[in-house]
């Protein structure tokens, strides 16, 4: 029996083999979702492709694909594909601007205006997949008359989370998509998320409750182990890297904390920053601790109604295995 729990990771953390028997993995641990990422690793589509046919009942979903270096047409393209291949089995649909660092250095795209690029990929895909002929005049993007070749999806609506930190993407969320992702979920985030959605949601005429939060749950895979808890550490490490994740240390009290590690991210003094990732941090932003603190955090997320992905930060030298135990560690604190 599936659970409302989802599992996400780094594609290019293992090879095409061990990707497939850790997603058959999940849909036997009774996952409901299994989201890939792409940032540097495997190409999401050609992933989710394989995955469609390597698996029975998981949903497949992307947390996720960025909407800058294909077109919105593109992504519906995608989406249409994937859930023909899998017998309706795509979704949600994560779609999000990508890191700056892997946008602006792998691909050459600075993130211009990435609220409003979202609100316009969000309604042409949504146009695309779910209309005979569509029409569309946006800033950046146009669709004159067009349709996909197979036709919409008639039986099915795909649902588009937008993945999003601050205030804005947050409200554009509310307003056009039918949830939103984020990562470092806390008491404060949520209830600062949860005030905009009601507020930008009533505004454009929608019921707030029906805009899911989902958020991405960095798991710890031994936090009785040094190796493991440097993994972490290296992992909040580098979400300091982006500007970003600021607003959330700051509503919860460790802005100074994370403008340290920031600095020394900057610096390229890797291992300075990560040394200098509190235990404040480890505690408010992963699910690091006891056992009875991590089965308390996910309890709190099943309670408030938020959608968990689990994302596991495995150590250097045991990466896929890791997985694998991250994967059964997050059932066993959700059961």
């Amino acid at each position: 029996m599936s659970r409302e729990l989802g599992m996400m990771l780094h594609t290019g953390d293992m090879d095409w083999d061990d990707l497939i028997r850790f997603a058959q993995e999940c849909e036997k641990l009774g996952y409901d979702g299994f989201w890939v990422t792409e940032e540097a690793g495997k190409e999401a589509f050609a992933l989710l492709g394989v995955l469609a046919r390597e698996t029975e009942s998981i949903r497949l979903g992307t947390s996720i694909v960025n909407f800058y270096s294909r077109t919105p047409t593109l992504l519906a393209m995608g989406a249409r594909s994937i859930h023909e291949l899998s017998g309706g089995r795509f979704g949600p649909f994560g779609l999000g601007t990508g890191g700056i660092g892997f946008m602006l250095r792998g691909h050459g795209i600075e993130l211009d205006r990435p609220v409003g690029r979202a609100k316009e990929a969000t309604e042409i895909i949504r146009g695309l997949l779910n209309e005979e002929r569509f029409d569309y005049e946006g800033k950046w993007f146009n669709v004159d008359n067009f349709r996909l070749r197979e036709g919409p999806i008639p039986e099915a609506k795909i649902p588009i989370w937008l993945a999003g930190l601050g205030p804005q993407m947050i409200g554009m969320g509310a307003t056009v998509a039918d949830g939103v992702i984020t990562n470092w979920l806390t008491e404060e985030s949520l209830a600062e998320f949860r005030d905009i959605i009601g507020r930008k949601a009533t505004s454009a005429g929608r019921d707030p409750s029906e805009v899911t939060i989902a958020t991405l749950a960095m798991i710890c895979i031994d936090s009785n182990d040094e190796e493991a808890l440097t993994a972490m550490r290296r992992g909040l490490a580098f979400y300091c890297a982006s500007k970003h994740y600021g607003h959330i240390a700051e509503i919860c009290g460790l802005g100074a904390d994370f403008q340290r590690v920031a600095d020394k991210w900057a610096e390229r003094k890797f291992d300075e920053a990560v040394a200098l990732v509190s235990d404040e941090m480890l505690a408010k932003f992963s699910i690091t601790g006891t056992d009875a603190e991590c089965r308390e955090y996910l309890r709190w997320l099943e309670h408030e109604g938020v959608y968990p992905i689990m994302y596991p930060v495995p150590r250097k030298s045991n990466m896929t295995e890791d997985h694998f135990i991250s994967a059964r560690k997050a059932v066993e604190l959700t059961s």
